[in-house]
């Protein structure tokens, strides 16, 4: 589990890498009134396909916990948030087929709840608390 522990912790720096370029796209896309272009709609892709493998890795990592009986609070609350996460940034695709500039503030705004709520299931592992 070693393996898929560093994987897990190592892709997190995609996705991160991944919501910040496609959040700033979009809301710069949307604010200069632009119409989405191809890019746009590889890089929403790529960004909830990125976060698609870190649940993969995540689940793979909370079930080997409840297997082995080390499963925690901390570890729950984790999961559940980022599952949270995944949700919704699926929802992106309501307007998947959008031509216009809503696709670019709705899906900014996507991009930019679903870094929130990671932030709020990385502080659950680092103790963090706001």
């Amino acid at each position: 589990m070693g393996i898929v522990l560093m994987l897990h912790s190592l892709w997190r720096w995609v996705v991160l890498a991944l919501a910040v370029i496609a959040l700033l796209k979009f809301a710069l896309g949307w604010l200069q009134k632009k119409n989405p272009d191809t890019l746009d709609r590889r890089l929403l892709l790529a960004f909830t396909a990125s976060l698609d493998l870190q649940v993969l890795l995540g689940i793979i990592l909370i079930v080997n916990l409840f297997l082995t009986g080390a499963s925690n609070r901390t570890a729950l609350e984790h999961t559940i948030v980022m599952l949270v996460a995944a949700v919704v940034a699926h929802t992106s695709a309501i307007w998947r087929k959008r031509a216009d500039n809503l696709f670019l503030r709705n899906n900014a705004a996507i991009v930019l709840v679903t870094l929130l709520l990671i932030i709020v299931g990385v502080s659950s592992v680092n103790g963090w608390h706001f």
